[in-house]
């Protein structure tokens, strides 16, 4: 397991993960349900996760919260701004 997580830091994992929860985040806007969102803030801990320089433990620990803090701003913040603005009604 150890050698698979250091062959994905060597790729630009970080840099990728960090990318494609932009893009799912930003899309996320035109969709009425929030599933690309929620793969874009566990994208999102998944870069923090290879950002930081601590062992995998702690890491995914971070990440994890990370990811619930993502999904908390997302509850009382965030879902304001990425509703769906097409109203059909």
């Amino acid at each position: 397991m150890t050698d698979f997580l250091l062959w994905l830091s060597d790729w630009p994992a970080m840099e990728i993960l960090f990318g494609l929860a932009i893009v799912l985040v930003l899309i996320d806007y035109f969709f009425p349900v929030d599933l690309p969102a929620y793969f874009g803030y566990l994208c999102f801990a998944g870069g923090v996760f290879f950002a930081l320089p601590l062992t995998a433990v702690p890491s995914l620990l971070v990440a994890l919260a990370v990811f619930a803090v993502l999904l908390l701003f997302h509850k009382v913040w965030f879902s304001k701004y990425l509703t769906n603005a097409f109203d059909k009604g």
